[in-house]
């Protein structure tokens, strides 16, 4: 008879406890649509399967015509620029032509921001947002290596030298300002920010600091800005009269929250080119060049899946829902395992592409922090 009793209370505590479960299970579903409608898909404006700003503008025998022919340029205008985007560029020549009908299969989204029909004339502005899983297995299929992640915002320290001058906030500072004119038409995948060049910036770092990377002076001007990271770009303009030739040496030095790299690159031009086009010409490269590593050092590795094993500590079930959709927007996780939920302790396996040290750096620019303690590894959410 106690037996039976014992064996009543445990089959009672066992429907208690799993009906518990099951609630618990039902609530974070719940939550996480109510407070995560985007699911894994990140934000518009830092999504780059989203290009903006298309402008295209046809005349025709009929407005109708103009529009339709209007509607497939901007299609493959956009497919265009988020190759260029994504793919590094000795990979580019390694793409199949496609057809409209295959750029059109991976588009999700098509959007006019802008138009105006006029007799025989189509003028508008679009907006197409691509589909990543399809982009990702047409890039895949082709062996074509690519990369989605999106840096923090780099803080530009733009010194020029010449002549033996070296200027950074004076005026005129021309390298300055053809930095500053790229910045209207700076790439999603890398986005840079110049300081207004203040009294307050001036008091903070000169041109010489800057050369010799002082680290007090470099850590003062990013935390002014509220920025972590940043490349100091130093153009040397030489005439070389024997040659006939404008050349320019730019030193490329990365600072604050990353590895500090140095890197020279040299540029030339015939001196009948102006000093502003040897300049103009210099800032389109360099910056370039900046985004073509910033790809290199993420390229997504499908050759090598990865998984890796990790406790959430979740004082609630808000914080629980908020770091799985973080984790999820993380371009290099593939799908996440939930193994075990408990009230303050979870265990999840994150199944992603590349090494650690990627997925730590990937997590980290999502606002999420991986790290290791008692050989065990855990995740929490970056306090700001």
């Amino acid at each position: 008879m106690v037996k039976n009793k014992k064996n009543m209370l445990l089959k009672k505590n066992f429907k208690k406890n799993y009906f518990n479960i099951i609630i618990f299970l039902i609530l974070i579903q719940l939550l996480f649509v109510l407070f995560n409608p985007g699911g894994a898909i990140a934000n518009e404006s830092h999504d780059p399967y989203v290009v903006r700003n298309i402008v295209v503008d046809i005349t025709s025998s009929s407005t109708t015509l103009a529009r339709d022919i209007a509607l497939n340029k901007a299609q493959r205008v956009a497919y265009s620029k988020l190759i260029s985007r994504l793919v590094v560029s000795n990979q580019l020549n390694l793409l199949p032509e496609v057809t409209d009908e295959k750029i059109i299969s991976m588009i999700s989204a098509l959007q006019i921001d802008k138009e105006k029909a006029l007799d025989k004339r189509y003028f508008a502005t679009f907006l197409v947002k691509f589909n990543s899983l399809k982009v990702r297995d047409f890039l895949k299929k082709n062996s074509i290596l690519f990369s989605e992640s999106i840096s923090d915002t780099q803080m530009i320290i733009p010194v020029y030298e010449k002549e033996g001058a070296k200027i950074l906030w004076d005026d005129p500072n021309i390298w300055k300002d053809e930095w500053e004119k790229l910045t209207d038409n700076q790439s999603k995948i890398l986005p840079i920010f110049l300081p207004e060049g203040s009294l307050s910036d001036m008091a903070t770092i000169n041109a010489n600091q800057a050369i010799l990377g002082n680290e007090k002076s470099l850590s003062k001007i990013l935390n002014k800005y509220n920025l972590k990271r940043g490349i100091i770009v130093h153009a040397v303009q030489i005439q070389d009269l024997n040659a006939r030739l404008l050349r320019l040496h730019v030193t490329v030095k990365k600072f604050g929250d990353q590895e500090n790299s140095i890197n020279i690159q040299s540029f030339s031009m015939p001196t009948i080119n102006t000093e502003k086009n040897l300049l103009e010409e210099s800032v389109k490269k360099v910056y370039n060049n900046i985004i073509e590593d910033w790809k290199l050092r993420n390229i997504i590795r499908f050759d090598n899946p990865n998984k890796v094993s990790v406790s959430i500590l979740s004082p609630d079930i808000f914080y629980y829902n908020k770091i799985l959709s973080l984790i999820k927007k993380t371009r290099i996780v593939e799908n996440i395992d939930i193994i075990k939920i408990n009230r303050n302790q979870s265990q999840i396996i994150i199944h992603f592409y590349g090494n650690k040290d990627q997925l730590l750096l990937s997590l980290e620019r999502n606002n999420i922090k991986l790290f290791k303690e008692n050989d065990f590894w855990n995740i929490s959410i970056i306090q700001n």
